[in-house]
């Protein structure tokens, strides 16, 4: 375990056609976040989402191509290979049905709306294990 300070809280939006992942890195990359907790909500037109595969030790993906909301997204910014790695797991919704996973991309479909609690200091994402590149606290 690591405890760190918040420094600064950035509040984003993500519009129609961007892609949800590559937006956040972005944001970090341009604002030098490199340790970060990230929450938000928003409306997918579609996305790649992830489970993994203890057994495999590997993510085993599939393809979402109908509209959801997106209900819940949390996650974190850490440093992988010296650059913004955002690590974030979805709940997306609709009317008959609820999928819950590793976002692999998403890409907006209304809006999607982002909080990043920047941390003091550095998150580092460097410990091979199982299939995994993990945390390193």
């Amino acid at each position: 375990m690591k405890a760190f300070n918040i420094k600064k809280v950035h509040i984003m939006r993500i519009d129609r056609g961007e892609e949800v992942i590559s937006a956040i890195e972005r944001a970090c990359k341009d604002n030098g976040i490199k340790a970060a907790v990230i929450s938000g909500l928003g409306f997918l037109s579609k996305a790649k989402i992830a489970i993994f595969n203890p057994e495999k030790e590997r993510y085993d993906s599939f393809d979402v191509n109908n509209p959801m909301e997106l209900a819940s997204l949390n996650g974190n910014i850490s440093l992988r290979e010296g650059k913004p790695f955002a690590h974030i797991h979805v709940v997306l919704g609709s009317r008959d049905n609820v999928i819950a996973g590793h976002l692999i991309e998403g890409y907006v479909g209304g809006t999607t709306e982002i909080a990043i609690f920047e941390l003091e200091g550095e998150l580092l994402r460097n410990i091979k294990r199982g299939g995994l590149t993990l945390l390193n606290v």
